[in-house]
């Protein structure tokens, strides 16, 4: 077979795995990005408002100036329905870029929930929420920084050959639907316990993100379990596991793990806090099934409003001998807005 042929089925083969098997991206700190997780989230808060931003770099010591650069942002609010229930409302968008020919991925969403408390007293209220979002998912590349087998010449690239760039879009995009929905109880009145779990399903409508125009692949729909916590060990310390499970099409990840929280204040209400914590991340594996992929550490601070995250990914998959254990760097800012002092809704952190 000519070496130009063989060029072909490679860049062929690429693109194909690129729009059947390209999953969502995904975030270590998970809770963060509550809205890309389960809208059923949207306006889950003590507060009345939560922004949200978070920023992810991978594979830079294998890829250089290529790696993938992701980064989230959303915003959100609950407002009040009735003496007990309340509605959220919020916007979620997420960008990611890689490699020589800027593989690019754009997801904006809307999402909305209503938060309807199903039992209990104040110290121990359970709610029930049920969310859903509505957006769009866009992928594009620049064929122009790739090269075809048909610029080969034989000795070299001639980028005056013609190409097959013609069997490809440069761009494709879907409508897409999410929708979820959450349990979580205060455990307490204070809100120093409480415990939640909650399940999404994203990409319900499916679509065609092939950028080949002779082939159709779908967007495979998503599966989402979540679920975690808050358990006071002492005054000031508690323990806040937590875990993320996501099944698409042939691809399995589980994100579970644990953190320890430690108030600076001795009062009940406390707005600064310091958490560390570590958790595992396991895939599938086509021939051997599911395999750690990366150990996180996690630190993050809160001072009052201002929430601070740093998260690390050691690399700990067969990909090693490459990157030497570097995986990915992720940097959080959440800020919360209470208004004005009153009932405050029992329920998790995210």
């Amino acid at each position: 077979m000519k070496l130009r042929n063989i060029f072909k089925l490679s860049v062929l083969a690429l693109f194909t795995s690129f729009s059947a098997e390209a999953q969502d991206v995904h975030f270590s700190q998970f809770a963060v990005s509550n809205l890309t997780m389960n809208p059923a989230t949207t306006g889950v808060m003590t507060c009345n408002m939560r922004a949200s931003a978070i920023y992810r770099n991978q594979w830079g010591s294998v890829m250089g100036s290529n790696a993938f650069n992701t980064f989230g942002f959303g915003i959100e609010g609950k407002f009040n329905s009735g003496r007990h229930d309340y509605w959220g409302a919020g916007m979620s968008f997420w960008a990611d870029k890689a490699g020589a020919s800027n593989f690019s991925s754009v997801q904006a969403s809307f999402s909305s929930s209503y938060l309807k408390k199903i039992g209990g007293r104040r110290s121990n209220e359970h709610y029930l929420v049920a969310g859903g979002q509505i957006g769009f998912n866009q992928r594009s590349l620049s064929l122009d920084k790739l090269r075809w087998g048909e610029n080969w010449n034989g000795t070299g690239f001639d980028g005056s050959l013609s190409s097959n760039e013609t069997l490809f879009n440069t761009s494709t995009t879907v409508a897409d639907v999410n929708v979820g929905l959450l349990w979580f109880s205060a455990l307490d009145r204070k809100n120093k316990n409480n415990v939640y779990g909650g399940f999404s399903l994203h990409h319900i409508t499916g679509g065609n993100l092939s950028f080949t125009k002779q082939q159709t692949e779908p967007l495979y729909t998503k599966l989402t379990l979540h679920g975690g916590g808050e358990v006071r060990l002492d005054r000031r310390l508690a323990l806040v596991p937590g875990a993320a499970l996501y099944f698409q099409g042939a691809s399995t990840m589980i994100n579970a793990g644990t953190s320890i929280k430690f108030d600076f204040s001795k009062r009940s209400s406390s707005s600064q806090a310091f958490t560390v914590g570590a958790f595992l991340r396991t895939t599938n594996k086509l021939e051997s099934g599911m395999s750690p992929e990366s150990i996180i550490m996690l630190v993050r601070t809160r001072y009052s409003s201002h929430h601070f995250g740093f998260s690390y990914d050691i690399n700990i998959s067969p990909l090693v001998v490459a990157t030497g254990g570097n995986g990915a760097f992720e940097l959080s800012y959440v800020y919360t807005m209470c208004g004005q002092r009153g009932r405050r809704l029992g329920c998790p952190t995210f």
